[in-house]
């Protein structure tokens, strides 16, 4: 039975996208499991890979901060990006995390002190440990290798992204991911890049079959805007059909959405690099909920540095609210009001 002040999350994606709502759900639960995809090949990330043959740390880096109950000097150290010299472009947590994977014999095994270290609330959990490549193929029938090139190539070339695989066939799932999604209460897919974050975590071998055996609500978080070089165009219905073309077995109880004002200026400043808000319609949420798929509109958005955000404490509250609204009507047959 659920633990209706405590539920177990677990929430997939990658670093970037996932870690602001990490940091909401942290100050209501204990019991957050993060599984993080390991495509990542760009950046700091991408030369650690190329130099020293290690997984990617850089989204694991974002989720270990973000459930971080350390000092925040530890947690500006590792954020701290080096400028100059011949470690320019590299990340400091990275660094520490390559170490502790060296020291303690393996990429889990480091990530797994690197938690205690941090004093994190939950875990973070990379979805394989062994090395892999996104391959995306597009809609003229190109193909490209690289999970930093992808969007980019996508965008310069005016293409749609089509699918994506692994170059590796059959990567290992990590055991402990399955464990994870089998004890959830509340499953969550994203915020986060659709064909670059999430649906490398759907394509590992088990994961998909996980969520499908399991009993909790699966949810998922559309991002605010499109992506450029990804979901461009996109309506809701196509998030949720490209993650079933990819494996999603099960129907995607509830889809958060993000209907909140944003100011002209704003939009006109995404316009300008041809983006747009993800928008439903009313007719399309009349579709997907005859599917099975519940739409939740709020305001769970905020503008920032420059860019449009999720309201992380926002979005984690909705959640709490339809964890326990779920459990309401599968265990007890009454519905709570939100």
């Amino acid at each position: 039975m659920i633990d209706r002040y405590d539920p177990k999350f677990v929430v997939l994606g990658g670093g970037t996208g996932i870690s602001t709502l990490l940091r909401g759900l942290k100050r209501f639960s204990k019991n957050i499991t993060a599984i993080v995809t390991m495509a990542d090949d760009g950046g700091s990330s991408g030369m650690l890979r190329r130099d020293y043959g290690m997984l990617p740390p850089g989204d694991i880096r974002n989720c270990l901060v973000a459930l971080a109950n350390a000092e925040p000097s530890l947690e500006q150290l590792l954020q701290y990006r080096f400028t100059d010299g011949k470690l320019e472009g590299q990340n400091m947590g990275n660094l520490i995390l390559a170490a502790l994977s060296d020291l303690y014999g393996g990429f889990a095994e480091g990530v797994g002190e690197a938690a205690q270290v941090l004093r994190i609330t939950g875990k973070v959990l990379p979805v394989t440990t062994e090395s892999i490549r996104l391959i995306a193929t597009f809609s003229d029938g190109s193909e490209l290798i690289g999970e930093s090139r992808i969007p980019k190539y996508a965008w310069e070339h005016e293409l749609a992204i089509h699918s994506v695989r692994f170059d590796a066939k059959d990567p290992k799932v990590n055991p402990e991911c399955l464990h994870a999604i089998e004890e959830a209460n509340m499953i969550v897919l994203g915020p986060g890049s659709l064909y670059t974050s999430l649906i490398p975590n759907m394509i590992v071998p088990g994961i998909a079959d996980a969520i499908a055996c399991s009993e909790a609500p699966l949810v998922y978080v559309a991002n605010v805007m499109e992506q450029r070089g990804e979901t461009e165009g996109m309506s809701l219905s196509d998030h949720i059909q490209a993650l079933k073309d990819h494996g999603l077995k099960r129907t995607i109880d509830y889809a958060l959405v993000n209907d909140g004002e944003v100011q002209s200026d704003i939009l006109s400043r995404y316009s300008e690099k041809g983006v747009a808000p993800i928008f439903i319609s009313e007719d399309e949420k009349m579709a997907l909920s005859s599917g099975g798929t519940e739409v939740e509109s709020g305001s769970f958005a905020f503008y920032k540095d420059g860019f449009i955000r999720h309201d992380g404490l926002m979005v984690a509250q909705r959640l709490l609210s339809l964890c326990d609204r779920y459990h309401e009507i599968h265990c007890t047959g009454r519905e709570t009001a939100l």
